[in-house]
């Protein structure tokens, strides 16, 4: 298949093949240079891809995956015992030349697992990451790792992180020179852990990144930062924090009396602000650091956000993101 070709696990998610062989008819209408490898059980995804005219499709393939990993399937079992999975096996897919990018909206931990034992780390890195572009007011987004694939970080590593995301906002936003800052529980120069001071550190001693130091909680979404580095635990209390959050708010506007139905034009217009925000909108968060592209779904995604999901790993596969990481690492152990 000439173009872009992912690997797809249909199986994963909340949802499975009801959203994930929808995401793909939709995805393929999007982009004329992407292919799809489409991984599941055949006798579970057969009638969707018949309802979405996908058989004999020349730009789909559909290869059988006897196995599921489970949502709360530990990744230690799935790394021994699942490799005939869809998740495995659209991974591998990768390791084997076959897909330029996987995509999965499966069991995180497993995912981390196979993706790391089947592609390896790019020479230098020592963790991968995974990394997620964040809604911010001026609407061009914020980088942000790790969201919980390591949840203990020294300095080295996150170093690598703002290194991994400086190229990422670069590449994948488009944004020169990108801010990076490091997320601390305040701004001041003393204050933070040993690891958060010493890759600050380091950071002020790299003259080819533009590090503008330490950000708090509430900088997170207000276009201070291109990118913002913090440790796997950090990151992701702060990504679900602000997904609940975003949840409650879109429940209070869909909520209301006599009074709010007159005051429905204004409730409208308050609701139609807070959708640059919603989470589905900025679905897909990449496993960076390795010999490969690697996007995961959120698992309770609907079709858009799979099909947002799809697009990133396109997007980082067109813009060579693992290799930009690679000689960035070379340029920076020479100068």
């Amino acid at each position: 298949m000439e173009g872009i070709t992912v690997a797809l696990d249909l199986m994963g998610g909340d949802f499975g093949p009801r959203v994930s062989v929808p995401a793909i008819k939709q995805a393929l209408t999007f982009y004329s240079d992407l292919n799809v490898l489409a991984f599941g059980r055949e006798d579970l995804v057969l009638d969707f891809f018949r309802k979405e005219k996908l058989i004999g499709n020349s730009r789909v393939e559909l290869i059988n995956a006897v196995d599921v990993i489970e949502g709360n399937e530990n990744p230690k079992f799935a790394l021994r015992h699942k490799r005939q999975s869809s998740m495995w096996m659209a991974i591998e897919a990768v390791s084997t030349k076959k897909a330029m990018a996987a995509v999965s909206a499966g069991n995180t931990g497993a995912m981390v697992a196979i993706a790391n034992h089947l592609l390896g780390n790019i020479p230098g890195i020592h963790r991968s990451a995974l990394v997620k572009v964040l809604p911010t007011l001026n609407k061009k987004g914020t980088v942000f790792l790790d969201l919980g694939a390591n949840l203990h970080c020294d300095q080295n590593v996150l170093f690598q992180f703002a290194v991994m995301g400086s190229i990422l906002a670069s590449d994948y936003l488009n944004i020169e020179n990108p801010r990076i800052a490091v997320l601390n529980v305040g701004r001041e120069a003393i204050k933070g852990t040993e690891a958060i001071q010493g890759a600050s550190a380091l950071l002020n001693q790299c003259n080819t990144l533009n590090y503008i130091g330490f950000v708090e909680g509430n900088d997170i979404f207000g276009n201070v930062a291109d990118v913002i580095v913090t440790d796997g635990f950090s990151g992701n209390v702060a990504l679900k924090t602000a997904e609940g959050l975003y949840r409650v708010i879109e429940q209070r506007l869909s909520g209301y009396t006599l009074l709010h139905k007159l005051l429905k034009p204004i409730k409208y217009l308050h609701k139609k602000r807070i959708t640059d925000m919603q989470p589905d909108g900025y679905n897909g968060s990449s496993l960076l650091g390795l010999n490969g592209v690697v996007v995961k779904s959120h698992g309770a995604a609907d079709c858009n956000a799979l099909v947002r999901a799809i697009a990133q790993a396109r997007s980082e596969c067109l813009n060579r993101v693992p290799e930009h990481i690679a000689d960035c690492l070379i340029k920076l152990k020479g100068a």
